[in-house]
């Protein structure tokens, strides 16, 4: 495998980009925007140790759908369901199905680092034999889906539709409701920030133009007045002031209020986060670095909204957008299973998914011609 080239180089930026964005915002997961700039005095602007939470917030533990370990640049469940799906690719070498990935959570998946939907999800696949496509039906709304789908844009490289296409098909395995539409929405992104032409605004245009029911969707509004805040706000400070005014989502269903004093302050409802993360990219013009603090720093569900722009401005730019240190220290923390190999496993996959498309384009072309 050349590491040199701009294929790998994009590969490897997009997973290394999710791995970055969630282990920036793990640490500060929960807390709203003003409670991190008072606990940290500013914005947090390098990886940090999960040490730094107050007591009463979660903490790390192995295993856990949260962070395995309190040394920075440990990555959480979002980056752990996203080398699942890697994995699954590698192994079929290229695209998959919801079955394929509903038989390997069955032998592979670790249950000890699922979260609610994930869980009740696996648990159905492993004690009954419902289909996988129907296993997300009934879950939580919130972020799982979108969390993890990076690779499925870069198995799709530079074709947005097919990436939410897939998004979609695959996700039914948590979800089946606008939870799902937010994967297809991130994993176009990706795909066409693979696309060594793509700009800022095609890579947000994908995004708009590949949300799954389209205006039907819940997702469709939040996401466009999202794109519109994030042209208005002079910089990811603002854009986050601009977003709490004006899209919050409550988060709470039936329960108590998860706070009542602002410390707390989470939410994994997907159309909050997806459209903050697509802000994001946005508003600092794709810079990885720019993308990545201001997701963070947004507070609530963090990790996974630096997550998600990680995958997009670390596709967009490649791995040499990523700053070294970043790199080497999420590396260090997380090297199981071996995120490099795991770049030239998904590199691979891609050029024989390819190969394959070419082969049939060939014989199409024959019969035309013929």
């Amino acid at each position: 495998m050349n590491k040199q080239t701009a294929l790998y180089k994009k590969v490897f930026g997009c997973i290394m980009g999710g791995v970055v964005g969630d282990a920036f915002g793990g640490p500060v997961e929960g807390m709203d925007a003003e409670f991190i700039r008072k606990l940290h005095d500013g914005p947090v602007t390098d990886l940090i140790s999960y040490k730094t939470r107050p007591d009463d917030f979660f903490m790390p533990e192995s295993p856990s759908a949260y962070a395995w370990s309190d040394q920075p640049g440990t990555y959480t469940d979002d980056s752990y369901f996203a080398t699942v799906n890697a994995q699954c690719m590698i192994e079929h070498e290229g695209r998959i199905t919801c079955d394929e990935l509903g038989d390997y959570w069955v032998k592979h998946l670790d249950v000890n680092r699922c979260w609610y939907s994930s869980a009740a999800s696996y648990w159905r696949l492993v004690m009954t034999y419902m289909p996988a496509r129907q296993a997300g039906a009934g879950n939580i709304g919130e972020n799982s889906s979108a969390m993890c789908i990076g690779p499925v844009g870069i198995i799709n490289a530079c074709n947005p539709r097919q990436a939410s296409l897939d998004a979609y098909d695959l996700m039914s395995i948590i979800h089946h409701d606008h939870s799902r539409d937010a994967a297809g929405i991130i994993a176009a992104a990706v795909a066409e920030a693979m696309n060594p032409d793509s700009t800022v605004d095609s890579v947000v245009t994908a995004a708009l133009e590949n949300v799954p029911g389209g205006k039907c969707s819940k997702m469709y509004q939040p996401l466009h007045l999202a794109v519109k805040l994030a042209k208005e706000a002079k910089d990811t400070e603002e854009l986050t002031k601009l977003y709490y005014d004006q899209l919050l989502i409550d988060w709470c269903g039936r329960g108590k209020p998860l706070c009542t004093d602002g410390r707390h302050n989470d939410s994994c409802e997907a159309y909050e986060s997806i459209p903050c993360a697509i802000g994001m990219f946005l508003n600092t013009a794709g810079d990885f670095q720019k993308t990545i603090i201001g997701a963070a720093n947004f507070g609530r569900d963090c990790d996974t909204i630096a997550c998600m722009a990680g995958y997009i401005a670390g596709a967009f730019g490649g791995i040499e957008a990523i700053p070294s240190k970043w790199t080497d220290t999420c590396l260090k923390a997380n090297p199981d299973p071996d995120l490099e190999q795991l770049a030239v496993g998904m590199t691979e996959a891609l050029v024989k998914q390819t190969q394959r498309t070419l082969e049939n384009c060939n014989l199409i072309t024959k019969m035309h011609m013929e």
